[in-house]
């Protein structure tokens, strides 16, 4: 590809630039410049040479009969498609790093890397970039910042189906709950150029909500908005603002937005049960996950009809078997259920379908129709940060690291202080060799969280792959401040392993087999790999994919696993998966 400055784009960084787009409030509702443009990217990144004719023909609908010295379509949509790439570089896509753009006299797309904005001096606040702040509670009871955090999330829920906004997720704000700093300030952090903020006062059954939208560079107030209900209306109020943020954007900003989505919420009791659940869930840990999966269920047994719950409960369950602290057997059919349940009551839920793509991918093992799933949350609500994750999650498995490492970039620009979202990227840059990158990246979860064990682990995982086992130890020491998960204690027992200290690492496994609760046998085969005992770790392998561990297929991306690329017996463990091993990655 051409490209000026630093390397040009790979294929997956052109692929993910146009999706990028293509969702873009210029080009989604013009279908045939959608369309010129798709063909013209496919073609040059096939190779292929785009006749005037062809394009007449296949892409506008002229039929065999067309002529191009006596219709001038096609000459008059390229420039038009020049026009809006250019405005789209100039607004929404200012800050992107990849440029497509069409020069004059010529069908073929070129294809270049931008500067970073840091280093370019571009302003990086986009109005349609919306930040949901955390709502204030005003009220003296501590219970009444559920209902804050819950307004809060219905809001953002609510915007990120709106396609032309891009709205930053939940993640990100929270951590900037009770900031001294001003808007503005809290818009470049989160490179949002619109902000919404609020309170919430509760007395005498009497719900207060007062918000503001600002502007954040200019901290002029866009609306305001002051609402008093009675506190069984909240499920009323929090559509109510929603759609007066969004009509509001509407005028300032220029789109037509829909109306937001009912999240099935039956009652306040249920609501409240919900959103407890969320809080725990957020903790990332073993025992918040535990709080969370049993508050989920009060809501849904109470109210079986709550989408959202139901939803939630499935991606909490999905997510308890990859971080390995619940049996895949038993939890993903549950996953599986709940995210089919949520979608029969609610069946444009893109949280369910996350879920199901989730469960598709990782239980099911069926590549295409799980990344085909996660493909709709993210087309039902393009600014669901997860929705990308997820899609970023998948490609890494399949060793698709330019597409992979797009779309977790997608997904920081969306919640660019979530642990789970660096976490993520950090390790996929681990996987495609990217170590410089991905150590960055782990240092700036240690810095956004250093209360966290989690960044701390990815670190050592990092450390370990680069062989630097003192600064592995190093690291894992810092996140043992807790219950280390048996996870985090099997790496402690890898780093071991191969600092030379065999017995110290077999204690660790030891005390493994004893665990009371499910450990994944991936967990082993990593520690006998770094023993040297090979043997044993294809053994454990196979008992991780045997047990349909999500993690298992990792195996053939992990930088841990290199030296077995080249063993038949790994190949023929990971073949009936679809997956075909080389000494250089996997490919399907």
């Amino acid at each position: 590809m051409t490209g000026g400055g630093e390397a040009s784009p790979s294929a997956g960084d052109a692929r993910v630039q146009l999706e990028r787009i293509l969702r873009s409030a210029g080009f989604r509702k013009s279908e045939r410049l959608r369309r010129f443009l798709r063909a013209a990217v496919e073609a040059a990144l096939a190779g292929e040479q785009l006749k005037e004719y062809s394009l007449g023909r296949d892409v506008f609908d002229r039929g065999a009969g067309y002529d191009p010295r006596t219709d001038s379509i096609v000459r008059v949509e390229a420039g038009r498609l020049r026009r809006k790439l250019d405005q789209y570089y100039e607004t929404e896509g200012r800050a992107d790093r990849v440029r497509i753009a069409l020069n004059a006299g010529s069908y073929v797309p070129v294809f270049s890397r931008r500067e970073a904005l840091e280093e370019t001096g571009v302003a990086a606040l986009d109005p349609n970039t919306v930040a949901v702040l955390p709502f204030a509670n005003l009220s003296p009871e501590p219970e009444q910042g559920y209902f804050c955090d819950g307004i809060t999330e219905d809001i953002i829920n609510a915007l990120t189906t709106v396609p032309e906004l891009k709205v930053i997720g939940r993640a990100s704000v929270f951590t900037l709950r009770d900031t001294q700093a001003d808007v503005r300030e809290i818009g470049g952090k989160l490179g949002a150029g619109t902000i919404v903020e609020g309170s919430v006062r509760r007395a005498a059954g009497v719900l207060r909500i007062s918000t503001k939208l600002i502007h954040a560079e200019s901290r002029l107030a866009l609306w305001s908005g002051m609402f008093d209900r009675p506190v069984g209306d909240i499920f009323a109020i929090k559509d109510e603002i929603a759609g007066a943020i969004a009509g509001t954007l509407r005028v300032t900003l220029g789109f037509d937005p829909k109306p937001p989505l009912r999240d099935g919420a039956p009652s306040i009791e249920a609501y409240t049960l919900y959103l407890k659940g969320l809080q725990a869930a957020n903790r990332l840990d073993l025992e918040g996950n535990r709080t969370a999966i049993e508050l989920f269920g009060r809501a849904i047994s109470l109210f079986p009809d709550y989408a959202l719950a139901h939803a939630a409960l499935a991606n909490l369950y999905a997510s308890s078997a990859l971080i390995s602290v619940m049996r895949p057997a038993e939890v993903m059919p549950r996953a599986k259920s709940g995210a089919m349940e949520a979608l029969r009551l609610e069946p444009r839920l893109a949280q369910a379908f996350a879920a199901l793509g989730w469960v598709t991918f990782f239980f099911d093992r069926d590549w295409e129709q799980g990344l085909a799933l996660t493909r709709r949350a993210v087309a039902i609500a393009p600014s669901y940060a997860f929705g990308h994750f997820a899609q970023g999650a998948c490609h890494t498995i399949l060793g698709r690291f330019d597409e992979a490492i797009g779309f977790f970039d997608i997904a920081l620009r969306l919640d660019p202080l979530s642990l789970r979202v660096i976490r993520g990227m950090a390790w996929t840059l681990s996987a495609a060799g990217r170590f410089e990158e991905a150590e960055r990246r782990a240092l700036s979860a240690v810095e956004l969280e250093p209360d966290s064990a989690e960044p701390y682990y990815m670190l050592a995982l990092i450390y370990l792959h680069r062989r630097r086992i003192g600064d592995a130890l190093a690291a894992i020491g810092e996140g043992h401040r807790g219950s280390p998960t048996p996870l985090a204690q099997g790496l402690e027992a890898a780093i071991l392993a191969a600092q030379g200290d065999h017995q110290g690492a077999l204690r660790i496994v030891e005390r493994l087999r004893s665990y009371p609760d499910w450990v994944d046998p991936i967990i082993f085969s990593r520690i006998y790999l770094e023993l040297g005992e090979i043997e044993r770790a294809i053994e454990y392998v196979a008992k991780s994919i045997e047990e349909r561990s999500p993690l298992a297929p990792y195996v053939a991306t992990d930088p841990l696993f290199g030296r077995l690329r080249g063993d038949r017996r790994l190949r023929e463990l990971l073949a009936p998966l679809g997956l075909e091993v080389s000494r250089d990655g996997v490919s399907r």
